[in-house]
C-alpha cells in the first residue's frame, strides 16, 4: 500500500492535481488587480504633493545627481559628483564601521553616570544597555540614535509626535 503524500504543486498522484497553473494565474491576476487600482487612483495617492513622504526626497535627490550631465561650480568648488559621493561614502563607512566593529562602547556609553559614578539609580535609568534609557543624549553611535526617526530625512513634527505616544504608551 503507498501511503506518500503528495503536495498540490505535484503532477496527479493519488488524485490530486497538479495546482500549479491555478497558483500562477492567482498572483498574476491578484498583481495585476493591485496595480490596476495603483494606477486608477495615482492622480490621489501620487500626483499631490502632500503625498510625498520626505524619506524619499533624499533617494530621489541623489539618483537626480548622479543622473545630471552637468557639473556646475559653486563657491568654487570644482569637484565632480562622483568624487565628492565617494568621499562622503568613505567618511560614512568608517564612522558606522569604528563604532560597531572597533570601539563597541561608544554605543553603550553612559555619559550622565560621570555626575554621580556611584549612584546606582541614575545609572539604572539612564542607562542604554541594563537601565530604562532615559537619556537625552544616550549614544554616540548614529546607528543607534536613528532607530526611532532619522532627523536628517523626517520632519520635527514627526519625531516629536512618534516619541510623544511612545512616551504616552509607557506611562
Amino acid at each position: 500500500m503507498d501511503t506518500r503524500v503528495s503536495s498540490p504543486t505535484t503532477s496527479v498522484s493519488l488524485g490530486i492535481l497538479d495546482l500549479t497553473p491555478l497558483l500562477v494565474l492567482i498572483s498574476l491576476s491578484t498583481n495585476f488587480i493591485g496595480y490596476g487600482l495603483a494606477g486608477l487612483t495615482r492622480r490621489f495617492l501620487v500626483y499631490p504633493s502632500q503625498a510625498v513622504w520626505p524619506a524619499n526626497l533624499a533617494t530621489i535627490a541623489l539618483n537626480r545627481a548622479f543622473h545630471t550631465e552637468t557639473n556646475n561650480v559653486v563657491n568654487g568648488w570644482a569637484v565632480s559628483r562622483m568624487r565628492w559621493f565617494m568621499y562622503c561614502f568613505t567618511a560614512m563607512f568608517i564612522y558606522f564601521w569604528f563604532p560597531d566593529y572597533i570601539m563597541q562602547a561608544m554605543s553603550y556609553f553612559n555619559w550622565i553616570t560621570w555626575i554621580a559614578p556611584h549612584n546606582a539609580k541614575l545609572g539604572a535609568i539612564t542607562g542604554s544597555v541594563t537601565g530604562l534609557g532615559l537619556n537625552p543624549l544616550p549614544t554616540f553611535d548614529w546607528n543607534q540614535l536613528v532607530v526611532i526617526a532619522d532627523p536628517l530625512v523626517s520632519p520635527f513634527f514627526v519625531s516629536t509626535f512618534f516619541s510623544s505616544r511612545v512616551a504616552h504608551t509607557f506611562t
